[in-house]
């Protein structure tokens, strides 16, 4: 299956992350993406032979990611997966299925996909199926209708505030064996012998060999997090699956951070957003999203997010972060402005509920 691809695409990193590893085992080429838009273009551009699709997700819904998918001619015949926390009744219900759509219900192991996969692609999956096959928890997520792309009517939303310009792993140690006869080296595969031990203390024409010098092991920062002062601070470290083929973040993976610095942000205050849709019924589509980049992040770097509030309306709020590179000295890469307004459930501009205007009242900091 080394010349088969797949591309999954889901907003749960974790899920994405055990799925991606479990099918590389299996000899796969596995893509992902976080949202649908980004799932769209993936699949345009790369083709790949099978989609994983998650059925609830931001920026379009599986719903929707798949009536694109399925009315495009690049992406028409591909197969696609479902993984849904609902049955596939309710799933049919507002898709229109085709005979190469499947369905998977969460939670799921890489034991299933293999045997699906092994029945769509055809042939026999070869890799094994190792502890990484062991299912993966999830819970159901509840996403709001997909909005409107006119927002004409909120009317009353500010004028953005200008942003400010820019200020080796060891190796184990050999398990004992009967001490064989001494053998030359049959190549690169032959047979080895363990080195004499101790090492010698000479060595022919070079005389006395110091022993090297352990290397000193560079501790990492500590990470932070909570508020302070107005802002919420938040660690986090850049995923193989935020870069691009330069091997720096790509641009759009920055506003996902900007997101989960005001999730964050939300939680510590005790707001839990999804609280907020689901109990308390009501929505924070942004409006406006700005974004300035300063200098490149790369793979396994470690960045620390700052969020604050830096407006706050009637029917609207605005946010802010910077975003700094805590292995390069704190050096600032990246700054990012969204603007939200406030929905209820019928999509209508709303007033924020007064205890959750106070909350962020409290923490306010006009820029």
């Amino acid at each position: 299956m080394a010349d088969k691809s797949i591309l999954i695409i889901d907003d749960d990193q974790t899920l994405v992350a055990a799925i991606k590893e479990g099918l590389e085992t299996l000899g796969f080429r596995v893509a992902a993406a976080f949202d649908g838009l980004q799932g769209v273009l993936q699949a345009h551009q790369s083709r790949p032979d099978a989609v994983m699709l998650d059925f609830n997700m931001p920026a379009g819904g599986g719903a929707g990611v798949y009536e694109r998918l399925r009315t495009s001619s690049v992406t028409a015949q591909t197969p696609i997966i479902f993984l849904t926390a609902a049955t596939v009744e309710e799933v049919k219900k507002v898709i229109r299925s085709t005979p190469n759509t499947y369905f998977l219900k969460k939670p799921i192991s890489v034991g299933q996909l293999r045997k699906v996969l092994d029945k769509i692609l055809g042939g026999h999956v070869t890799g094994p199926v190792t502890t990484r096959s062991r299912p993966v928890e999830l819970s159901p997520k509840t996403r709001p209708p997909a909005p409107v792309d006119d927002f004409a009517g909120l009317g009353g939303l500010p004028t953005p505030p200008p942003m400010a310009p820019p200020a080796g792993m060891p190796m184990p140690a050999p398990t004992p064996a009967p001490a064989p006869a001494p053998a030359k080296s049959g190549g690169l595969f032959g047979p080895m012998t363990p080195p004499p031990a101790p090492f010698p203390k000479q060595v022919a024409g070079f005389g006395a060999m110091p022993p090297p010098p352990a290397p000193a092991p560079t501790p990492a920062p500590a990470p932070v997090g909570g508020f302070d002062g107005h802002a919420h601070v938040f660690d986090l470290r850049v995923g193989y699956a935020d870069t691009d083929r330069l091997g720096i973040v790509y641009y759009g993976t920055y506003l996902r951070y900007f997101e989960l610095g005001r999730t964050e942000f939300l939680r510590a205050l005790g707001l839990r957003y999804r609280d907020i849709e689901m109990e308390r019924r009501f929505f924070l589509p942004a409006v406006e999203a700005r974004a300035q980049y300063l200098a490149p992040c790369r793979y396994d770097d470690q960045l620390r997010l700052r969020t604050w509030v830096s407006w706050l309306g009637p029917a609207s709020v605005c946010f802010q972060n910077e975003l700094v590179n805590v292995d390069e000295g704190g050096r600032l890469v990246a700054r990012g402005f969204t603007r939200h307004a406030v929905l209820n459930e019928q999509w209508k501009p709303s007033k924020l509920p007064p205890d959750i205007r106070q909350r962020l009242q409290s923490v306010l900091k006009a820029d």
